[in-house]
């Protein structure tokens, strides 16, 4: 049976309840994750452009001896180191440039002297100007600074500015080394890639896995609804999923539970409390099925109505619980001739209705007298006392008639037998 899951259902309740609160939990720790990692890596560019600035100054500091001062001759203005004009000297901050990507300028006051640095038609950067931000933090106020989005030539950057000064202690210059901020974001969104893919994942994974238990769960819900809906509508013989009994958790045994309340209720509702017999209700519906199938697949059958003889006598003599002694034990014994070959019914009183199923006449007489034979040699036993009993029955076979017609039939043949003498079976025209 498919079951179809409604747009209320438990299912949907849970998916929320549980895939919603991980969707958030994902984005939260991806959000974090960037975040701490874009920091990190922020932390680890200025960490590497301050020793990279360092390594610089060491380097030329190695290879030209002196202080850096400035000399001016008239309009020219030149940024010395020692005897050496830097402007005239590029291999250097060329070959850090080749080696790390990263791009250098050495400063004469705010203008750019030497730099890797290049304007949009090719050309070196130099005789540009620095950021007045950075003029007045760096070289007028004679401290680095880390800049994590300065603009140089169009181009933003990570940057890192150290001031240099002359042998006097006069600020006359800045060294810059900066990466490209676009080069670093990459790196990061490259590195974050790995993250955000296993985290989806692993939310895929979950939120699966999530799906299929929610939909088991509430299938094994529904398939229960569906049962005791059934059970409610008085259908008391539908069967329960096995699935759902297989559980081992609070389901299943709801389900075991629930079997136990269909077999409580079909006693209840279809069993004579006295002789534990179908009752006659459920005699009747069981007997309109046999009808039925005998119209539908022509499966034969036999009807029967038997009655104690003088049960009256029984309870007048003996008393009531004597005679509910008899009729429990007499009832017992029919109802285990009958297996395997129909069912038993009480029909009222002392009255009994047997219908043998897939069997013709000639067949279930012979049954019969089996039957009536081991009623014959039955002993009741109530006390101190003990006592035999007798029974009379009348025999129908089956036809397309209704139900009502088929028993009248054959509750006129135990009429005849109780009037032609009782302890008997009438059918046709015949009698044993």
């Amino acid at each position: 049976m498919k079951i179809k899951l409604r747009e209320s259902s438990f299912f949907w309740v849970l998916l929320k309840m549980n895939v919603l609160p991980l969707i958030l939990l994902t984005l939260v720790i991806t959000i974090f994750s960037s975040i701490r990692f874009a920091s990190s890596m922020n932390v680890e560019t200025k960490n590497g452009l301050v020793n990279l600035c360092h390594a610089v100054v060491i380097l030329y500091d190695t290879v030209y001896e002196g202080g850096y001062h400035i000399e001016e001759e008239g309009e020219d203005i030149r940024l010395l180191k020692g005897e050496h004009v830097l402007s005239d000297h590029f291999t250097i901050i060329d070959s850090i440039r080749e080696e790390t990507g990263v791009d250098i300028t050495i400063f004469r006051q705010d203008t750019r002297a030497v730099t890797t640095i290049r304007t949009d038609s090719g050309d070196r950067a130099v005789g540009t100007k620095a950021n007045q931000t950075v003029v007045e933090e760096v070289l007028r106020g004679g401290q680095p600074h880390f800049y994590s989005s300065t603009m140089v030539e169009g181009v933003r950057y990570f940057s890192y500015y150290e001031p240099l000064f002359s042998p006097d202690g006069v600020c006359v210059g800045m060294i810059f080394v900066g990466k490209p901020s676009a080069q670093v974001e990459k790196l990061v969104f490259d590195s974050l890639i790995p993250i955000i893919v296993f985290g989806m994942i692993t939310m895929a994974i979950v939120c699966f896995v999530t799906g299929r238990f929610s939909k088991k769960l509430v299938v094994a819900i529904t398939k229960t609804e569906l049962f005791m809906e059934t059970i409610s509508e008085g259908e008391l013989h539908t069967e329960f999923d096995a699935d759902v009994l297989e559980r081992k958790d609070e389901l299943g045994d709801m389900g075991r539970y629930l079997l136990k309340m269909q077999k409580s209720l079909q006693e209840l509702v279809e069993q004579d409390i006295l002789t534990g017999l179908y009752n006659r209700r459920s005699g009747e519906n069981l007997l309109k099925q046999v009808c039925e199938d005998y119209r539908n697949k022509g499966i034969p059958f036999c009807v029967a109505i038997g009655d104690i003889d003088h049960f009256k006598n029984v309870n007048d003599t003996y008393g009531h619980d004597c005679g509910d002694v008899a009729l429990s034990e007499i009832s017992a014994l029919i109802r285990k001739h009958m297996q395997g070959h129909g069912f038993v019914a009480r029909w009222g009183g002392e009255e009994m209705l047997l219908v043998y199923e897939n069997m013709h006449l000639d067949t279930a007489v012979s049954y019969m007298t089996e039957l009536l034979e081991a009623i014959r040699v039955k002993r009741i036993l109530y006390g101190e006392l003990e006592f035999g009993i007798t029974m009379t029955f009348g025999v129908t076979e089956g036809n397309d008639r209704k139900v009502e017609h088929i028993v009248r039939d054959a509750d006129e043949k135990l009429y005849e037998g109780k009037d032609s003498g009782r302890n008997k079976i009438v059918y046709g025209t015949a009698v044993s």
